[in-house]
């Protein structure tokens, strides 16, 4: 017995000691893992960092020669001394040169930045006024002001799915830090414009619904004119199609009425959708949707789709709308189940914590989320725990009051806590209970929701009221109107306008405009127009309001015309007194000035005489600072409310010398 306990206890003790090596062994291996995690960490943290800094030394290369100080104009005597500093950024350095007309000009010291700015001190030594006048900048290239819009586009008509050009130029050239141009459409970024020169841009596009076009700073509205209809009479195409509210196979849609119904109102609409994947364009309602919302049920879970709308009327059914943005159907709290290990890469799904559960739990929470005249949309709440398994649904429902439930959702699959009910009978009340369903079983019913009924037919809004057309220029006519009292719901209003007497109305927006005053552009100068506004609501469109009293349209008022007959009054060594006949027409409004330029005969440039105009009720005005013996021509502008007329023609070249005639009433 004693060799026995004796052969038992050499076996457990070496038992014991091989365990304690292997788990010595498994924590050494650990720290070593460990270890090489850690250094792999620190490795990818490094790459990182050094691939962010090269593309700032990347995108700081790209830094054309800016002055960030540039010179400052000086008056100094000519021969003292004078210091000129500026200051220039760029990525390599810039090289530096200075130059004047008549001297090379010596750079005394520089100073380098670490922030690659070139600091850049000039000493002058009896300097003349010669010199200052032709000093270049660095580079040789002179200092320039920035350019602006000289001549932008208009606003802009073309007909659906036609070409569009669109040009504008600029004052001048323009610098390097303006040539980064970008092209936004309705808002949005779409992309980067290149340059045909320094001083235009050309944009080319096709046009198939309304849009708003803006470069740099400018914006101006493009607009179209509707494509012909898919059916004579047939309405025009909805607008803003929005999707919301998306889940594995549900999503909610929402857009505007059309601007024009072809003639007779739009009854209704038929939604659209497409899976990408077959692309294939497939009708979701049987019945017409008269309201602009509609739920979608039935589609496949993590497919993308697409989707449209089509107006009808009594002529047939429109075109299509404008698709919108793919859309993947996916369970919208599916990232509230899963949690990620404190940063790491290790993701766990509340799915797998809940293996455990297998018959489901009951949902929770059942209410409607969304009510019309046709249907009722019922949302609830998902058990928790939900388990490991898939789930879907049942909905039954009954009579309020009533305990006698039937299937709702008959033989349809419900993946997603949604469901749409139709077929309900109008001024009754019903409840809504849901049960969960996975492959161990049914669970009990979920309390029953409150009681829920159709909702009332929404109304078309009222039209507005006082339309009033006012002159602005000879191609266009501000128009304003009055919102109307019941302005619950209303998205915006739609214009219409006619030529006078002949009712051929056309469509001036074709989204809805939030504002009560719009200018109206692209109309026929000394042509009448009557105009007419609709209200725009998800019910519809209202009926036209009255027309507005007929309008010629023609330029309120236009900057007057230019002066004639400029002639010299009185003369002296070093001043002219000159005078001129007024405008022969005034633009419609009182002139508020004069503004005189001149110059030197043979020179090109002119210079402003006054810069505060001279008032109106004089038509001569005394030019000082002259210089004896030489010749001047001069020009004048007229002014009122609507800006600076064309200048007169340049008066004949006027000899400044004193006038040695005696005066009237001298003997």
């Amino acid at each position: 017995m004693a060799a026995d306990e004796e052969y038992h206890r050499e076996k457990w003790t070496r038992f014991g000691n091989e365990a304690e090596r292997t788990e010595i062994d498994v924590i050494r291996n650990q720290h070593l893992l460990r270890n090489r995690v850690d250094k792999m960490a620190l490795r990818r943290q490094v790459e990182t960092c050094k691939s962010a800094h090269m593309n700032y030394l990347e995108r700081l290369s790209q830094k054309a020669p800016d002055f960030t100080i540039p010179l400052r104009a000086h008056t100094v005597w000519e021969g003292m001394k004078v210091i000129l500093s500026c200051s220039v950024r760029g990525c390599p350095p810039p090289k530096i040169q200075t130059s004047s007309k008549e001297h090379s000009l010596k750079i005394l010291s520089f100073c380098f930045p670490s922030h690659l700015s070139l600091s850049l001190l000039l000493y002058f030594y009896y300097i003349t006024l010669l010199d200052l006048l032709f000093l270049l900048p660095l580079l040789g290239l002179q200092q320039q002001k920035e350019a602006w819009f000289d001549i932008s586009f208009p606003p802009t008509w073309v007909k659906e799915g036609s070409g569009l050009s669109l040009q504008c130029t600029f004052t001048s050239d323009l610098l390097p830090f303006q040539q980064d141009v970008l092209w936004f459409r309705d808002g949005c970024f779409r992309l980067r414009l290149f340059l045909i020169s320094k001083r235009s841009i050309i944009i080319k596009c096709w046009i198939f619904f309304p849009l708003t076009f803006s470069i740099l700073f400018l914006t101006h509205y493009c607009s179209h004119l509707d494509g012909s209809a898919a059916v004579p009479g047939g309405p025009a195409s909805p607008l803003a199609v929005e999707v919301s509210d998306v889940n594995k196979d549900y999503v909610f849609l929402t857009w505007q009425p059309p601007s024009a119904d072809g003639g007779s109102p739009v009854e209704g609409y038929y939604v659209e959708r497409c899976d990408l994947s077959q692309g294939e364009w497939v009708r979701c309602n049987v019945d017409i949707q008269k309201i602009c919302h509609f739920p979608v049920f039935g589609l496949k879970e993590g497919a993308l789709y697409q989707f449209r709308v089509c107006a009808v009327n009594k002529a047939g059914v429109g075109r299509p709308s404008k698709a919108t943005e793919p859309v993947l159907t996916a369970d919208p709290l599916e990232h509230t189940r899963t949690m990620v290990d404190r940063g790491r890469t290790i993701t766990i799904t509340k799915d797998e914590l809940e293996g455990q559960v297998k018959a489901p739990f009951p949902p929770t929470d059942v209410r409607a989320c969304e009510l019309s005249d046709t249907y009722v949309v019922l949302s609830w709440t998902e058990p928790e725990p939900r388990g490991r398994e898939p789930l879907t649904f049942y909905v039954e429902r009954s009579l309020a009051g009533k305990n006698s439930w039937e299937l709702a959702s008959l033989d349809t699959v419900v993946n997603s806590p949604r469901y749409p009910v139709f077929n309900l009978v109008k001024d009754k009340q019903y409840c809504f209970r849901v049960r969960s369903i996975n492959k161990y079983g049914v669970s009990d019913p979920s309390d029953p929701s409150p009681p829920i009924s159709l909702g009332k037919p929404q109304a078309v809004p009222p039209p507005p009221h006082s339309v009033l057309a006012i002159r602005d220029t000879d191609t266009s006519v501000v128009l304003q109107w009055q919102e109307p009292k019941d302005k619950d719901n209303i998205l915006g209003y739609y214009l219409y306008y006619s030529e006078a007497g002949k009712q051929e109305w056309k469509t001036v927006n074709n989204k809805p405009l939030t504002t009560t005053r719009f200018i109206v552009h692209g109309l026929k100068t000394w042509k009448e127009y009557v105009f007419r506004v609709k209200s725009v609501s998800r019910a519809g469109n209202s009926k036209y309001s009255d027309e507005s009293h007929p309008i010629l349209v023609k330029s309120a008022i236009n900057v007057p015309s230019p002066p004639s007959a400029i002639a010299l009054l009185l003369c002296t060594e070093s001043e002219m007194v000159l005078g001129w006949r007024a405008p022969s027409s005034n633009g419609g409004g009182s002139v508020h000035g004069y503004y005189l330029d001149q110059k030197e005969k043979g020179m090109e440039i002119w210079r402003e005489v006054n810069i505060k105009p001279a008032k109106e009720n004089f038509v001569c005005l005394q030019v000082s600072d002259l210089k004896t013996g030489h010749f001047y021509q001069f020009r004048v502008f007229a002014a009122n409310a609507a800006g600076v007329g064309k200048p007169s023609d340049a008066s004949e070249a006027f000899l400044c010398e004193k006038w040695t005639m005696p005066e009237p009433g001298e003997s």
